[in-house]
């Protein structure tokens, strides 16, 4: 395999290390820079200092962290380790850390291109919403295009670039998807209004309570333009024929009230159900104020 100048330095002592200290980290170092005789202090300042406040800093600095310690602890480059770790703590310091950017690095110049069409789709994503919508998706692809970059410029670690990319584009395929859309509910029909006016005993008559329920209800219907459907009732009081006669004198005198009110009449409905259909049930015979009603109902 090649050996990079980082790797030779590593191995060769403290005293190889210092005088290597100077070699360019592979073109990267213009933002952050790379620098093996800091990698510890820079790789703990990121470990331990303050967490980024947002879901997709945090996930992109742990994801940093843990390339920057593998690139020191598996492959002994303590430049781009160093290089990565200061990367993750400029992330927590909740700076916008873009993807690295291929004409930092050595590549010729249609290469550069190539990979900067890679890396402007991604930040398009990320611009579009992805670093909230999908944060950990979108710091794997961030982090995961770094890598990538980074192995192809060494060149030699063929399967690294190999898992970086796959790994990269699952991210990116993730990202891409479109968020199914909600379905928007079903319209719920509006529940009838329903109002009702009582009758004193064995009456017609509208009440001064009734006046202002009758008033309420051409209201309503004159604000929807609905149909109406009136139906009369009668307590058990009195045989069951004679109710039923009662309760349909009783809903004429409330469609006559409501047609007073602008109710239109060929929009009304009218039903008498005697003693039928009591409110309160009572036995046959029983005077129940609260069975005498008109019920007006407004779709």
């Amino acid at each position: 395999m090649q050996l990079r100048p980082s790797f030779i330095c590593a191995i060769g002592g403290i005293a190889l290390l210092s005088a290597c200290s100077s070699v360019d980290n592979s073109g990267t170092a213009v933002m952050y820079g790379g620098n093996p005789l800091t990698y510890g202090n820079s790789v703990n300042s990121a470990v331990t200092g303050a967490e980024p406040t947002t879901a997709f800093g945090k996930a992109l600095k742990a994801e940093y962290i843990a390339y920057a310690q593998r690139e020191a602890d598996e492959w002994y480059d303590f430049f781009d380790a160093d290089f990565f770790a200061k990367k993750a703590g400029k992330v927590a310091e909740n700076e916008t850390i873009l993807p690295e950017d291929p004409a930092n690095w050595r590549f010729d110049a249609e290469e550069i291109a190539q990979k900067r069409a890679v890396r402007d789709e991604l930040i398009a994503l990320l611009d579009d919403g992805k670093r909230e919508a999908k944060p950990d998706t979108a710091a794997i692809a961030q982090a995961r295009f770094d890598c990538w970059i980074e192995e192809s410029e060494e060149g030699w670690q063929t399967e690294l670039i190999s898992q970086c990319w796959k790994d990269f584009e699952a991210a990116m395929t993730e990202l891409r998807a479109e968020e199914p859309k909600e379905m928007a509910p079903a319209p719920v029909a509006a529940a009838p209004r329903l109002f009702t006016i009582f009758f004193d005993f064995d009456s017609t008559a509208t009440t001064p309570v009734s006046e202002r329920v009758l008033d309420a209800a051409a209201e309503q219907w004159a604000s929807s333009m609905s149909n109406v459907t009136v139906v009369g009732h009668t307590d058990a009081s009195g045989s069951a024929s004679y109710n039923q006669g009662l309760s349909e004198r009783r809903a004429s005198s409330a469609l006559s009230e409501l047609t007073k009110r602008g109710v239109k009449g060929d929009m009304v409905d009218s039903e008498a159900v005697g003693e039928s259909d009591l409110l309160i049930p009572t036995p046959d015979g029983v005077r129940e104020p609260r069975n005498r009603r008109v019920t007006i109902s407004i779709d």
